[in-house]
């Protein structure tokens, strides 16, 4: 029975390994992460804790005299709790006894265990999705940094919807911690949100009014001048300014690598540039990876089947990680012998986390309004 045992764990083993490296492969989030070695393994500690930048030394004016000189604190600490998932099984002994012999009892073993791989690579593969916020047991994916249909005070005529949730323990209120900005758009017509009353994210300001806010952009507003509320029609000019705006007071580090979407959009978003015939430009990282995808001024577009109906993502995948607290993606455990219930117990499992460094490089496209 041990040597079964001992045989049953090397093999599950191997095969989870080759299951990570295939779900790693096949999901567009995950080779982006692992190609930028941003996933990382066997990770420990009591939560998932790290220090996010909310502004920047005081500069001041010199005309001779003494310097002021005064500590600063321009650090704020996040912290996510560690999340995970299990597959369970369990062959009673009588059956083991029936199916007598080591190999008899792999084999009946190997018909389960692909049913259980794939509901864990399945789950997996979408948890990036997630709003761990509200999902609490769940990975926090990334509507945790948007809040999915929690927003602030949206107008149809707002490009921008109000950022109204917390994450990592931080509010992603813009101005909600410190700081100040212009006001010098018009509101209902150039104010990116006019009950923001601000000119965040277009203007200047504090770097510590938006440092920790997420760009929410309204494709559907009746203000990007094309006359039109939908997608198809709006999706360049959309795209164009969400890319602006991440950017904006962040420079290149700031930069969106990737907008990921929903098939129907970026289907909508291909027979845009096909009906102006222009010349599309494939994505090259994406096509390095086996993905197809193209170009809008420097930035790829993909799509996901995962991905939200209506919904978009901007993605800065050099501000993220995947955390995972064993060596691998998913692990085996057993087979165990239970006493009570007379039963040999399987587990597959998987704990970590997805961590982004702060809402500020990351947007979210969606019909606000």
């Amino acid at each position: 029975m041990a040597e079964w045992s001992e045989v049953v764990n090397t093999t599950t083993a191997k095969y989870l390994k080759g299951a990570a490296d295939t779900t790693i492969r096949n999901r567009v989030i995950f080779a982006m992460l692992n190609r930028r070695k941003r996933i990382l393994y066997n990770e420990s500690g009591t939560s998932l804790t790290w220090q996010v930048k909310f502004g920047m030394p005081d500069v001041q004016t010199y005309e001779g005299g003494a310097i002021d000189f005064q500590p600063t604190d321009k650090h704020r600490q996040c912290s996510l709790t560690w999340k995970g998932y299990t597959v369970p099984d369990m062959m009673h002994e009588k059956e083991r006894l029936m199916n007598r012999g080591p190999q008899a009892l792999i084999d009946r073993y190997a018909k389960i265990f692909p049913d259980m791989e794939t509901a864990l690579t399945d789950q997996f593969g979408l948890e990036f999705y997630v709003n761990g916020t509200s999902s609490t047991s769940r990975f926090d994916g990334i509507e945790s940094l948007f809040g999915g249909t929690t927003f602030g005070t949206t107008a149809a005529t707002d490009k921008l919807a109000q950022p109204s949730v917390s994450y990592g323990g931080l509010s992603t209120v813009p101005g909600a911690i410190a700081g100040a900005w212009s006001a010098n758009l018009t509101p209902t017509t150039t104010m990116p949100n006019a009950a923001l009353g601000t000119d965040w994210p277009s203007g200047q300001g504090d770097p510590e009014y938006g440092f920790h806010s997420p760009k929410l952009v309204n494709w559907s507003a009746s203000t990007w001048g094309t006359g039109l509320t939908t997608w198809l029609g709006n999706c360049e000019r959309v795209l164009r300014q969400t890319t602006m705006w991440t950017r904006n007071g962040q420079g290149k580090s700031g930069a969106t690598d990737l907008y990921l979407m929903s098939p129907t959009m970026y289907v909508d978003y291909l027979n845009k540039q096909s009906a102006k015939q222009s010349i599309i430009v494939p994505a090259k990282e994406l096509l390095e990876l086996g993905f197809n995808g193209v170009q809008q001024e420097g930035v790829e577009l993909t799509d996901d089947w995962g991905c939200p109906e209506n919904t978009a993502y901007g993605i800065n995948f050099d501000r993220m990680w995947l955390h995972m607290m064993y060596d691998n993606l998913f692990v085996n455990k057993g087979p165990e012998f239970e006493m009570r219930s007379q039963s040999w117990l399987f587990l597959l499992a998987t704990y970590g986390n997805f961590r982004f460094e702060s809402p500020i490089f990351f947007s979210k496209i969606y019909n606000y309004a």
